[in-house]
């Protein structure tokens, strides 16, 4: 939110972009490959933009997921139970 309280997209899209780039994801379970993104559901402006430049964003227009995990390598989705560094399990 911009200081004024009016809705601020820019702040919005570069608060995901960050988390989206620090989180930690799994490898692929098909093909290995470590370059993998979270998969989400929906359509709107931001995640449009997010699935454009955030290589750890995966968008699909509709749902339900195939998967909570893609991998940009061979191009799957997959699941995995996931627990990061911080000991947050996905």
């Amino acid at each position: 939110m911009a200081e004024d309280g009016t809705y601020d997209r820019e702040q919005v899209y570069q608060e995901q972009y960050r988390r989206f780039m620090k989180m930690e994801v799994p490898p692929c379970t098909r093909c290995g490959s470590g370059t993998t993104a979270s998969g989400q559901v929906g359509v709107i402006g931001i995640t449009i933009r997010l699935a454009a430049t955030c290589p750890k964003f995966k968008l699909i227009p509709n749902g339900p997921k195939p998967g909570e995990w893609f991998c940009n390598s061979c191009g799957r989705f997959f699941d995995v139970a996931y627990e990061s560094r911080e000991g947050g399990k996905t």
